[in-house]
């Protein structure tokens, strides 16, 4: 009797235990779509961006995983903290002016300089929030996303030119998703690409922009991610940090 009292307090201990990290989970979920809702609203874009680029990210490492392409480290990952992590590659938009950000044409050298920053921004802001919130693995990753998605594989990108394998996987994944979902959509200073022509331009830059081994994977995913920017349309508007 005293065992199966046991057994039934553990399962109930169990479910409790369940319930209250799903409850957990919801509210951090809400309290970061709420801030990135935030972010997209100053940037007047559709929450869409987001959306999709989750959707892009998810295939991605899925397919990954199946090529055998990095997965020991990709195993590794909790792919829901993964997903909920990357919503805040652009957080450092919120220290950009209004002027910069919606500005309906091209940036000059000095605003895109400035623009620039946001991705530095961004992990200035994770930290401060590390500081104070017991997130460790979320707030690791997301500050992956946020201050490496603009390196480049070659060293040329932004805000400290890493290279190559030095770039976190977390920014060499969002980099092609970013830019894809950049290229597929409206912006003021250009009209989308279509999804061929955004596929090609994301794989002839492979070894200069992106990692080669992450392109080789993309290319078998180039129809899937059509069917995203397909079924998620983006709005004409904002966004000017895409190189």
């Amino acid at each position: 009797m005293q065992k199966t009292n046991l057994h039934y307090f553990n399962d109930n201990l169990l479910k409790l235990m369940k319930y209250k990290t799903l409850q957990i989970f919801n509210i951090q979920n809400m309290i970061i779509g709420t801030m990135v809702d935030f972010v997209e609203f100053r940037n007047n874009i559709a929450s869409q961006h987001v959306n999709r680029t989750q959707k892009y990210l998810k295939a991605l490492v899925q397919q990954l995983i199946d090529d055998d392409v990095y997965a020991d480290e990709l195993l590794a990952w909790d792919i829901n903290i993964i997903l909920q992590s990357s919503q805040l590659h652009d957080l450092g938009k919120i220290a950009i002016s209004d002027t910069i950000l919606n500005k309906p044409g091209k940036l000059t050298p000095e605003e895109f300089a400035i623009m620039k920053t946001h991705a530095q921004q961004g992990v200035e802001a994770i930290e401060k929030m590390k500081r104070s919130a017991d997130l460790t693995a979320f707030l690791a990753h997301s500050k992956f996303f946020a201050g490496t998605h603009h390196e480049k594989w070659d060293g040329s990108g932004y805000p400290r030119g890493l290279k190559g394998e030095g770039i976190p996987l977390e920014g060499r994944l969002m980099a092609i998703v970013d830019v894809y979902d950049a290229l597929t959509s409206d912006r003021p200073y250009k009209k989308a690409f279509t999804a061929d022509e955004s596929a090609r331009i994301i794989i002839e830059n492979a070894g200069t922009h992106f990692d080669p081994a992450l392109i080789k994977t993309f290319r078998k995913l180039e129809g899937d991610f059509a069917d995203i920017a397909m079924k998620y349309p983006s709005s004409p508007h904002g966004n000017h940090a895409m190189n």
